[in-house]
C-alpha cells in the first residue's frame, strides 16, 4: 500500500484542532512579496517614437525622467512643443501621419488624436490608414463611442479594415446590436474577417439562430476560422447534433482546433464512442491537445484501461504527455478509488520533470474525502504545504465537506471558523459555503440523533 512520504505525514494533527499553532503540522502562510517598479530613462530619446529617430534636424530638449503615466503624457506634450515643429500652415502631411502612427503604436491615443486635429485644421486630408489606426487605439481603450465619432468625421471613405476594426471593438464592448446595425449600413463588401467577428459576437451572446442565419447568407466562402467559431458556439450552447451536421457539410479541411472542439463536446455529452470514432478518422495528425481531450473523456468516464492504451499510443507516436495529461489520469484514478496509485503517480511527476498543478492535488484530496478518509486528507494537505503549495478555498472546501460527511459537522464548522480567523479564506466565501453546503443542518441532525 502506497504511503505519503514519511517527512510529510502529519499524523500529529488533531482532526478537531487542525490549525493549532503549537502543532507540528500547523499551516501558516506568509507573504514576502515586494513589488518594486521603476522607470529608468537613460536618454530623452526613449520618449521619441521610432519614426523620429531618423529625423536628424530635430533635437529634443533635455528633460527630467517621468515617473508615472500622467507625468509621461505631460512630458511628451512638452517635448512635442519644444521640438520646433513646423506651423500648421507649413505642416508636412507625411511627417504628421508618421507621428500619428508612432503615437498609436506607443499607445499614446491622446497625442495621436491631437496630431490628427492639427492635420485636419491645416486643410490636409489624412489617408484611411491613419484614421483606422486611431480607431483601433480607441477600441483597445474601450472607447468605442469616440471611435464612432471619428468614423463620422472621416474625410475619406472607410475601407473594410476600418469597419472590421470598429465591429470588433463594438462586439468586445458588448454592443452587438450596434455592430449588426453598422454591418447592415456598410458601403463596402464584407470579408471573412468581418463575418468571423460578428459570428463570434453572436455565439458569445448565445444568439445561435442569428449566427446560423448569417452563416447561411455569407457572400464569401467560409474558411476554417469561420467554421471553428460557429462549431465552438454550437458546442458551448449544447447544440452538439447541429454542430456535427455543420461539420459533415464542411467544404474545407478541418484543422486540429475544429477536431478538438468537437471531441470536447462529445466527451462532455458522454458520447465517448463517437469521440473515439472521430479521433480515429481525423484527416490531420492529432496533437497533444487532441489526445488530452480524449484521455480526459475516458478517465472521467471510468475507462482507465482504455485511457492507458491511448496514452501508450500517444507516447509511441513521439508525443510527450504534459501535466494536463497526467492530471486527467490522476483525477480518473482518484475517482475510481485507486488513491495509492494516484499518489504514486503524483510523486513520479518529479522524476519526469513535470510540476503538478493545484488541480492535481485537489483531485487526490477529493478522492480521499469521498472514500471517507478525512484523516489522510488532512495529512495530504500538510504534504501540499510542505511541497510549497498554498491550498486554495476549493481545497479547504473539499476538506470541510469530507469532515462533515463523516458525521463531524461541528468540527467542520470549527475548522471553517478557524480558516476565516487566520484569513486563509474570505469572509464572504465562508458564509456562502456554510449556507450552501448546509453544514448547520448537518450539525442539527447530529444533535437530534445524539439526543434520541
Amino acid at each position: 500500500m502506497s504511503q505519503l512520504p514519511p517527512q510529510t505525514l502529519y499524523h500529529e494533527i488533531s482532526l478537531f484542532q487542525p490549525l493549532q499553532s503549537n502543532t507540528k503540522s500547523s499551516i501558516s502562510f506568509t507573504s514576502n512579496i515586494n513589488f518594486t517598479s521603476s522607470i529608468n530613462f537613460t536618454s530623452p530619446n526613449c520618449l521619441k517614437p521610432r519614426w523620429a529617430s531618423s529625423i536628424s534636424q530635430i533635437q529634443p530638449p533635455k528633460i527630467s525622467a517621468p515617473t508615472n503615466t500622467v507625468c509621461r503624457r505631460a512630458t511628451s506634450r512638452r517635448v512635442k512643443n519644444q521640438w520646433n515643429l513646423p506651423s500648421s500652415d507649413e505642416i508636412d502631411v507625411t511627417f504628421s501621419t508618421g507621428k500619428i502612427h508612432g503615437y498609436c503604436k506607443a499607445g499614446w491615443t491622446w497625442e495621436a488624436a491631437r496630431e490628427l486635429e492639427v492635420l485636419e485644421e491645416s486643410g490636409a486630408v489624412p489617408d484611411v490608414k491613419t484614421y483606422t489606426v486611431l480607431i483601433r487605439n480607441y477600441c483597445k481603450d474601450r472607447d468605442v463611442d469616440e471611435a464612432l465619432r471619428l468614423l463620422d468625421r472621416m474625410k475619406v471613405a472607410p475601407n473594410v479594415v476600418t469597419y472590421s476594426t470598429l465591429l470588433k471593438g463594438l462586439c468586445d464592448s458588448g454592443k452587438l446590436d450596434k455592430a449588426l446595425e453598422m454591418f447592415d449600413q456598410m458601403k463596402v463588401a464584407p470579408n471573412v474577417v468581418i463575418y468571423g467577428t460578428l459570428l463570434k459576437g453572436l455565439c458569445d451572446s448565445g444568439k445561435l439562430d442569428k449566427a446560423l442565419e448569417m452563416f447561411v447568407q455569407m457572400k464569401v466562402a467560409p474558411d476554417v476560422v469561420i467554421y471553428s467559431t460557429l462549431l465552438k458556439g454550437l458546442c458551448d450552447s449544447r447544440k452538439l447534433d447541429k454542430a456535427l451536421e455543420v461539420f459533415d457539410r464542411m467544404n474545407v479541411v478541418p484543422d486540429v482546433v475544429i477536431y478538438n472542439t468537437l471531441l470536447k463536446g462529445l466527451c462532455d455529452f458522454r458520447r465517448l464512442d463517437k469521440a473515439v470514432e472521430m479521433f480515429d478518422r481525423m484527416k490531420v495528425a492529432p496533437n497533444v491537445v487532441n489526445y488530452n481531450t480524449l484521455l480526459k473523456g475516458m478517465f472521467d468516464s471510468g475507462k482507465i484501461e482504455q485511457g492507458r492504451e491511448l496514452l501508450a499510443e500517444m507516447k509511441d507516436k513521439g508525443l510527450k504527455p504534459d501535466i494536463v495529461t497526467y492530471t486527467s489520469l490522476v483525477t480518473g484514478l482518484a475517482k475510481e478509488g485507486n488513491l495509492d496509485e494516484a499518489i504514486d503517480l503524483l510523486e513520479g511527476l518529479k522524476n519526469m520533470g513535470i510540476t503538478p498543478t493545484i488541480i492535481t492535488f485537489r483531485s487526490i484530496m477529493s478522492g480521499l474525502c469521498k472514500t471517507r478518509q478525512a484523516d489522510r486528507a488532512i495529512d495530504f494537505l500538510g504534504y501540499m504545504v510542505c511541497e510549497g503549495w498554498k491550498p486554495d478555498e476549493n481545497c479547504y472546501g473539499i476538506l470541510i465537506r469530507g469532515i462533515a460527511s463523516e458525521g463531524l459537522a461541528e468540527e467542520a464548522l470549527e475548522l471553517l471558523k478557524e480558516l476565516h480567523a487566520k484569513e486563509l479564506v474570505k469572509k464572504t466565501w465562508a458564509k456562502n459555503f456554510a449556507r450552501k453546503r448546509k453544514l448547520r443542518r448537518l450539525l442539527t441532525f447530529r444533535k437530534l440523533r445524539s439526543e434520541s
